[in-house]
């Protein structure tokens, strides 16, 4: 009776997984502004956009590369220089191919996302024309993020705004550089020791995938085994354990909860799941090791927590 239960748990949490996974790729519904701004200050003019995009030259180039759109960043530039901007309203159902904004002064973009707020926001507005396409730019006020807003034809009759790069040897158009979509998920390992009062010493090693769906909050799917080092006597060689586990993160400090399974020789059950972790070297988005403290308990032995297992381990993000 317990087995079944189990499974059926498991493939409902598989489901559900693969429906949040789905959701996913669709398009960010962006609420709010000014949560996580590139620029520190609100931009009240065309004098204070330039002097943003001097400042932070550097991680504006950053943007541009992390979005494959390196060869429009000169005539952004120029444009913003130049004072070729327009001040526009952008109304709810805009939709922006990516923007880049900064989190704790690190530079981050998000793509295919629409504006969802319940009214208009200023911005600015420019278009940099390169090899026949018209790439339109919109920065809000607010918060200085820069975001392509669209890339169309350059019509005949329109002079381009600026002349972005040297003369072009044929006058076929280009197609629009690609958005690169930053990585949305790391493979992961981790490794730690498990105490559970009976005594019983656990060394579980588990390898898994960390699906991140915003700068805060991912899905970590883990699976392994976890041989015991120290007690019982051979009663019990160790468990082998499925986990599916939300993340919450604020800079290099994560918080984790969810559900697991556990099965050994002596019981085989569902588990709860919680754990805290700090990351200790390199980037949340990129390569990092991380050591972090996790407990977990059977569902049906909440009351009794003391049967639950603690540990501790360290977390390699690939």
């Amino acid at each position: 009776m317990e087995s079944k239960w189990i499974l059926k748990s498991a493939l409902f949490v598989m489901f559900l997984f693969l429906c949040i996974v789905n959701a996913a790729h669709a398009e960010t519904e962006l609420k709010v502004l000014g949560t996580s701004p590139f620029s520190q200050f609100e931009l009240k003019s065309v004098d204070d956009l330039r002097q943003m995009v001097e400042s932070l030259r550097s991680d504006l180039k950053n943007g541009f590369e992390r979005v494959g759109a390196a060869d429009l960043f000169e005539g952004f530039v120029t444009q913003v220089n130049q004072g070729n901007v327009d001040t526009i309203e952008v109304q709810p159902g805009q939709k922006m191919q990516w923007m880049i904004f900064r989190n704790a002064r690190a530079v981050k973009v998000i793509t295919d996302l629409v504006w969802a707020g319940d009214k208009p926001f200023t911005a600015y507005q420019l278009d940099v024309d390169k090899s026949g396409t018209r790439y339109s730019f919109i920065i809000p006020v607010v918060c200085g993020n820069v975001a392509l807003a669209q890339a169309s034809t350059v019509p005949a009759s329109s002079p381009a705004p600026m002349p972005v790069t040297a003369p072009q040897e044929t006058a076929t158009p280009e197609s629009p550089p690609a958005v690169v979509e930053p990585d949305k998920g790391h493979f992961v390992a981790d490794i730690g020791v498990m105490y559970m009062d009976e005594p019983v010493t656990y060394l579980p090693v588990r390898v898994g995938y960390d699906y991140r769906f915003c700068d805060y909050f991912s899905l970590l799917g883990l699976v392994g085994y976890a041989p015991v080092i120290h007690g019982r006597g051979g009663i019990d060689d160790g468990a082998i354990m499925a986990d599916l586990i939300g993340v919450f993160r604020y800079g290099r400090m994560f918080l984790g909860a969810g559900a697991g399974y556990w099965h050994s020789d002596l019981s085989e059950h569902g588990d709860g799941i919680a754990e805290l972790g700090y990351i200790v070297f390199g980037e949340p988005e990129e390569q990092n090791v991380s050591l972090f403290v996790e407990g977990r308990s059977a569902f049906d032995e909440f009351d009794h927590l003391e049967k639950g297992r603690i540990g501790a381990g360290v977390r390699f993000q690939f």
